[in-house]
């Protein structure tokens, strides 16, 4: 693993360990969003290879959603999301047998939008008078 591969897990980890539960599922949703893109370009470039290894990554974006859903107490929500997530999985794997890309970008823009509902209540449950004032040049530490 290079300098910048290292550098990248030390920052994802960093971000995924500080995050809230609805930061948390928008990095999961960014994640997906991420893996469909590549699946999308490595099926226009008739890369078996690579469209496998990324719908796998699909896969296993969806089940970590799904596993992050608490069903006891998100109530009708939770029952949603679960029933959203099951549909995402069946237009993967539908589009993955007929590689069918419109199936993949329908998927794409689902979880664009919960991504960027997540990070709204984000910013509504920590209120806007939490805005950083780093600027550039200050000094860290």
């Amino acid at each position: 693993m290079n300098a910048y591969a290292r550098s990248a897990d030390a920052y994802l980890t960093q971000r995924v360990m500080g995050a809230s539960p609805e930061q948390l599922a928008a990095i999961i949703m960014e994640a997906g969003q991420l893996h469909l893109g590549r699946a999308v370009q490595a099926l226009e470039r008739n890369d078996a290879a690579a469209a496998t290894s990324s719908f796998i990554r699909i896969t296993e974006v969806i089940k970590e959603a799904n596993f992050l859903l608490n069903l006891e107490e998100g109530g009708e929500l939770a029952m949603n999301l679960q029933r959203l997530y099951r549909w995402w999985m069946k237009e993967t794997m539908l589009a993955s047998r007929a590689k069918d890309t419109n199936r993949l970008a329908a998927v794409a823009q689902a979880m664009g939008d919960l991504r960027q509902t997540w990070e709204q209540y984000h910013v509504q449950k920590v209120g806007a008078t939490r805005v950083s004032t780093f600027q550039l040049g200050d000094q860290v530490g």
